[in-house]
């Protein structure tokens, strides 16, 4: 399972074989920095943080480590417990900061009751699956399921 997701180097060949080619500053000077793939940045790629083998570079936080997984405070942590007398939770994406927001009474918008979370602590819930997107007058979010016990 890919972890660590290195930035992607320049290539000076270019289409033409002989250097012409459109370069990225970010390329060239080092501001593209590693990352890792537990730690999304949006919806999509918390999805693909549940699964690492489908992460690629673009979407996720700077690796902390430096590339040595076994070592990572976030690899190494606890999954995170989320108590909760449903089994359906909405979590509501703030436009303006984007926090992620569980609501206790999702019906209510933003005058409910709602816990703040990061994206990397939604990366790291265990007993939860990721459910569908939503979107109502109070803005965008998505579903967390409980997952069944057996």
């Amino acid at each position: 399972m890919p972890i660590y997701l290195p930035a992607p180097g320049h290539r000076n060949g270019g289409p033409d074989g002989q250097g012409w080619t459109r370069l990225s500053l970010a390329s060239m000077g080092g501001l593209a920095g590693d990352e890792c793939a537990l730690r999304p940045r949006d919806y999509s790629h918390l999805i693909e943080s549940q699964d690492t083998r489908r992460a690629r570079y673009g979407g996720y936080g700077p690796c902390v480590s430096g590339g040595k997984c076994a070592d990572c405070p976030i690899f190494q942590s606890a999954p995170r417990h989320l108590d909760s007398l449903d089994d359906r939770v909405l979590v509501r994406i703030n436009p303006a900061d984007g926090w992620l927001h569980l609501m206790n009474r999702p019906d209510d918008g933003w005058a409910s009751l709602g816990l703040r979370w990061t994206w990397q602590d939604l990366a790291r819930l265990d007993g939860w699956e990721i459910g569908r997107r939503h979107r109502d007058e109070h803005g965008d979010g998505f579903w967390l399921e409980r997952c069944p016990t057996p």
